[in-house]
């Protein structure tokens, strides 16, 4: 008999756009060496010395970053810090499942703009701010669509809102853009003091199990999100291992080379078999179907094949599946699965563009 060990080594999970290749071995290095201080309530002093870094990374000033347990607790800190009970958030539909859980649970309005081809439409956003509206999120890239905004309309946004508005622009799949037209958010931050950038340590880094990100933003937005921090939230080892990985240049490198090429042979290969997949600048790409049954038979023919597909549902996307864009040979797996029954699963218009 199988251990469990070993059953969870044949799964090919593509489910959560996590990096397939893991962490950096820097970083698992820096966490193995450290080990030894689990037993301690969490040090100050490796935050510090990752505020530092990254402020060196990005060239601003450590007053510039809040250290906090991944995107998601950024979140909530900007929702805390800055909207009142009788305020609002606003965001689009289709998208990161946090913003309107987040807005929920702290009970606040939070409204959703309609996407135009499955992007972020900024025109949409604004006309539903009002008064009372005092934080934006924006997922770039998009999650699940792997859509961006580029920077000319993202500024002339920027440009249009009051000062009192806060814009936190998510980038947590920055590090796997290649279209050029992408924003420069840290050179719009200089002219847009509301403006909040979110990083995070849990893609590409593949640091996701201990939960680790930072904002970059002005110093006075800082104090402000700090305020709204839970203490001891980031534990010594996920900052020493964000330290180590930060430095691991070469790594980060390869899995954006890697990632880049096999996001893109995906969408090839799919779009080929008839699947109606939105291109990505992410580690993923979003699959729409018809309709639901066309989804559910996709989606158990894959989990039958030990193969993890995330449903989108709590995204508000119906009959969609996201699939993270996995090592090699697991793509070749996956898109080895779906032509064995394509024929049988695919509506007639598909199997006609496949001919």
């Amino acid at each position: 008999m199988s251990t469990e060990a070993e059953r969870l080594s044949e799964i090919i999970k593509l489910s959560q756009n996590e990096n397939p290749f893991g962490a950096s071995p820097r970083a698992l290095k820096a966490i193995e060496e450290n080990l030894h201080l689990v037993f301690r309530y969490p040090d100050l002093l490796h935050v510090v010395k990752l505020r530092q870094r990254l402020a060196e990374v990005h060239k601003v000033v450590p007053e510039n970053i809040v250290i906090s347990a991944g995107s998601v607790s950024l979140i909530d800190m900007c929702i805390k810090a800055f909207a009142a009970c009788d305020e609002n958030v606003v965001t689009t539909e289709k998208t990161f499942v946090a913003y309107g859980t987040l807005s929920k649970i702290n009970r606040r309005g939070c409204r959703f703009a309609k996407l135009v081809r499955n992007t972020v439409n900024l025109q949409n956003i604004a006309s539903l701010c009002d008064d009372k509206t005092r934080v934006i999120f924006i997922a770039n890239p998009n999650n699940p669509t792997g859509t961006i905004i580029s920077h000319a309309p993202f500024k002339q946004f920027l440009e249009k809102l009051p000062p009192q508005v806060f814009v936190g622009i998510d980038e947590a799949y920055v590090d796997y853009v290649s279209d050029k037209s992408y924003p420069d958010s840290l050179e719009l931050q200089k002219t847009f003091a509301n403006l909040i950038i979110f990083r995070t340590f849990s893609k590409i880094y593949g640091l996701a199990g201990l939960r680790i990100g930072y904002a970059i933003a002005h110093p006075d937005i800082i104090k402000e999100l700090e305020q709204s921090r839970t203490p001891f939230s980031v534990i010594s080892l996920a900052a020493i291992g964000a330290l180590a990985a930060l430095d691991d240049v070469e790594y980060v490198r390869e899995c954006r080379a890697v990632n880049e090429i096999e996001r893109d042979f995906l969408y090839h290969e799919l779009s080929g078999m008839g699947f109606n997949a939105t291109p990505s600048q992410g580690n993923f790409l979003m699959v729409e179907f018809d309709n639901n049954d066309e989804k559910e038979d996709i989606y158990n023919l894959l989990i039958g094949k030990g193969i993890l597909v995330r449903r989108l549902e709590p995204f508000g996307v119906e009959n969609g599946l996201r699939i993270g864009v996995g090592r090699p040979n697991e793509n070749r797996q996956l898109l080895e699965v779906l032509k064995s029954r394509t024929s049988h699963i695919l509506p007639p218009k598909a199997q006609k563009q496949k001919m």
